[in-house]
C-alpha cells in the first residue's frame, strides 16, 4: 500500500530511524514533548529540539503530538483550564521551532460521559479555544484526535463550528475507532471531509495496545479498501514505539 508514512523517532536510535527516512521516505511525529518529564525540564526540552534540528532531513511534513496527560482546556476550574491551555500553547511553540506542519491534540473528553449538556459545552468551549490557537499560530495545522469517543458526530459538530479556520482538521486514529461499537467504515465515511492526518497501529479489538501492524486483530485489508473508497490521501502515522515495531509495521503496510 503506497502512502505517506510517518513514524515516531527515538533519539536513542536515531541512526536507525534515519535509515527509515532513506528507505521509505518517512516523516516524523515527535512524541517526546507530551511527556511531563521532558517539557517540565527546560534543558532537556532544548537538548532534544537541538538534536532534531541537527539532522539532515526535510522537516516540512513532520508533526508533533501535543500534551495530553491530565489536560483539560475546557475545565470549569480556572487554574486547571489556564494551565492546560498554556501547555497546549507550549506544544504549538515547540512545533513551530521544529518546523512541523501540524500538532495533534486529544479531545480531553471524559470517556463514557455522554450527557447532552456536557457534550454541547465541550463543543462550544473547544471550538472557541481552537479558533484562538488557529489565529495565534496561523502557520501550524491543528488536528483533533478521536480517543475514546464512541461515535463521530461530536467531531462533525466541532468541525462545523471552526469551518472558517482551514488549519483545523481531524486526526482519525483508526485503532481507536476499531475499539468502538461504531464500525470503522462509519468513522471513515462520516469524517472523511475533515480528516487531515491519521494514526494507525494494531490491537486485539479490546484494548489500545499499540501493537505493530499485523500483530493484532485489525483487518488491514479492510483498512486499505476504506482508504481507497473514501479517497484518503494524507500522512498516516504508524503509532508504535521502538525501531523494531516501526520497521515491521512499515514492511507490513507497504506490502499490502
Amino acid at each position: 500500500m503506497k502512502q505517506n508514512w510517518t513514524v515516531i523517532p527515538d533519539l536513542s536510535e536515531i541512526e536507525e530511524y534515519m535509515t527509515l527516512v532513506s528507505e521509505y521516505g518517512v516523516a516524523f511525529e515527535y512524541n517526546d514533548f507530551f511527556e511531563p518529564t521532558v517539557y517540565e525540564d527546560e534543558k532537556e526540552t532544548e537538548r532534544r529540539i537541538e538534536e532534531y534540528l541537527k539532522l539532515d532531513r526535510d522537516r516540512s511534513r513532520d508533526t508533533l503530538h501535543g500534551v495530553f496527560y491530565d489536560i483539560a482546556p475546557i475545565s470549569q476550574d480556572r487554574v486547571i483550564r489556564e494551565h492546560s491551555r498554556s501547555l497546549m500553547r507550549r506544544s504549538m511553540d515547540i512545533a513551530g521551532r521544529l518546523g512541523c506542519k501540524g500538532v495533534v491534540f486529544h479531545t480531553s473528553l471524559l470517556a463514557g460521559l455522554n450527557t447532552a449538556g456536557y457534550i454541547s459545552g465541550w463543543i462550544s468551549g473547544m471550538s472557541d479555544f481552537l479558533s484562538e490557537l488557529a489565529t495565534d499560530y496561523a502557520n501550524i495545522d491543528i488536528y483533533m484526535e478521536n480517543t475514546f469517543e464512541s461515535y463521530p458526530a461530536i467531531f462533525n459538530a466541532l468541525m462545523d463550528r471552526v469551518r472558517e479556520h482551514k488549519s483545523i482538521g481531524l486526526c482519525l486514529d483508526y485503532a481507536h475507532a476499531a475499539l468502538t461499537n461504531t464500525s470503522e467504515e462509519v468513522w471513515m465515511r462520516e469524517l472523511a471531509p475533515h480528516i487531515r492526518h491519521m494514526h494507525l497501529n494494531d490491537n486485539d479489538l479490546i484494548s489500545d495496545l499499540h501493537l505493530a501492524a499485523g500483530d493484532g486483530n485489525i483487518d488491514f485489508i479492510k483498512f486499505r479498501s476504506l482508504i481507497d473508497k473514501y479517497d484518503i490521501d494524507m500522512q498516516i502515522l504508524l503509532e508504535v514505539n521502538g525501531i523494531e515495531k516501526a520497521k515491521r509495521s512499515l514492511e507490513f503496510v507497504t506490502g499490502l
